[in-house]
């Protein structure tokens, strides 16, 4: 008798470990099921640079022009890209992007170019007349820098992979951040410092543009300097020649 008891003892002990580790297992498969329901595709930084037909942005652009004998003189105008038409080839849709400026919002837009623009798998393209510009490099991450002009024959003055020093390198910087700008801010965004050259002596050439996700282009900006380099003045920045542009979304639609 004590024998068969301690043989069901035995038995129900094991059943009890069964059933224990069939509870863990399906604790663990529940677990790894609701994870991978939660687990999002990754971001390639698409999304910052969305293209559709009739897709348009207005943005309110202040031109600073500064001369040696002529002082300074800002010009405020708007700016409105407008896309117009598409057409697919070699794997990509080509968008027709139309230009248009007027002085304010009580004066007619009057067409002043048309450009396009392209998304590739791993790639941005802006078409600014017959010059292509890499504006985004997929997938972007902080930091990644590509060749801008590698498209066009401009060059550049920053270094290359293979060394030398023929490229325009565009450097990814505060991905997926709050862009805060003159009375705009965005959620997510995306800043591309295209060129970075402070010379104290010489020049100060500095670009940079954020896009928005599922917005586009919201902010853009250059800076132009050509300081005098002649007598007393060297090392002064004293600028001789000079452009500052700052261009801000203020309007969009048909996204």
């Amino acid at each position: 008798m004590a024998k068969y008891q301690k043989e069901k003892i035995t038995l129900s002990n094991k059943f009890v470990v069964v059933r224990l580790n069939q509870t863990i297992l399906l604790f663990l498969l529940l677990l790894v099921g609701c994870q991978s329901r939660n687990i999002q595709p990754k971001s390639t930084g698409t999304l910052y640079f969305p293209l559709k037909v009739g897709a348009f942005w207005i943005y309110s652009v202040v031109e600073t022009s500064i001369t040696q004998l002529g002082g300074q003189t800002n010009t405020l105008y708007q700016l409105k890209l407008l896309l117009t038409d598409s057409a697919a080839a070699s794997g990509a849709i080509t968008y027709v992007m139309q230009r248009f400026k007027r002085a304010d919002a009580s004066q007619p837009w009057s067409s002043i170019a048309t450009w396009s623009a392209r998304k590739e798998p791993f790639q941005a393209v802006v078409q600014e007349g017959n010059i292509s510009y890499i504006r985004l490099a997929f997938p972007l991450t902080e930091g990644k820098t590509w060749d801008g002009n590698a498209l066009n024959n401009l060059g550049g003055t920053d270094r290359c992979p293979n060394g030398t020093f023929s490229c325009d390198n565009y450097r990814v910087t505060d991905l997926a951040k709050r862009f805060e700008g003159t009375g705009v801010s965005f959620d997510d965004s995306v800043t591309i410092l295209e060129n970075n050259d402070n010379d104290p002596i010489v020049k100060q050439d500095v670009r940079k543009s954020t896009y928005a996700k599922s917005i586009g282009l919201v902010y853009h900006e250059i800076t132009i300097l050509e300081y005098c380099t002649i007598g007393n003045c060297i090392g002064k920045q004293i600028v001789e020649n000079g452009t500052i542009l700052k261009q801000t979304l203020n309007n969009y639609g048909g996204l």
